[in-house]
């Protein structure tokens, strides 16, 4: 199963996203809209705390990918997490490839670039 909103409104979905990590279910949370300068949006659409709740939630993936393969890399971890729910944090803005991004480091949970 999944699910796709802005991230900010993940507040609205916290209880739902907490059982789905007690019950150990392999739900997928797309979240779109992550960046914290979206102006014309207003405040209402910045979602500076929210990563830092989800991150905080035990038994919860939460991936921020900075480029493509990053993105990759984070589906690919929400697919073979069948007991964990994955939550992929996306940008509204388009994003240039980093130069030494990598789907098999990302797929770790970090790297230097």
């Amino acid at each position: 199963p999944f699910c796709a909103t802005f991230l900010q409104f993940a507040g609205y979905a916290l209880g739902a996203m907490r059982c789905s990590a007690l019950s150990r279910f392999g739900v997928l949370y797309i979240m779109t809209h992550d960046s914290i300068g979206l102006g014309e949006d207003g405040p209402t659409h910045q979602p500076v705390e929210m990563l830092e709740s989800l991150r905080s939630m035990p038994n919860m993936n939460v991936c921020r990918a900075a480029d493509a393969n990053e993105m990759a890399a984070a589906y690919q971890i929400a697919m073979d997490s069948v007991h964990t729910p994955t939550v992929v944090c996306c940008t509204r803005g388009t994003v240039s490839p980093l130069e030494h991004s990598c789907r098999t480091k990302a797929m770790r949970g970090g790297y230097v670039v």
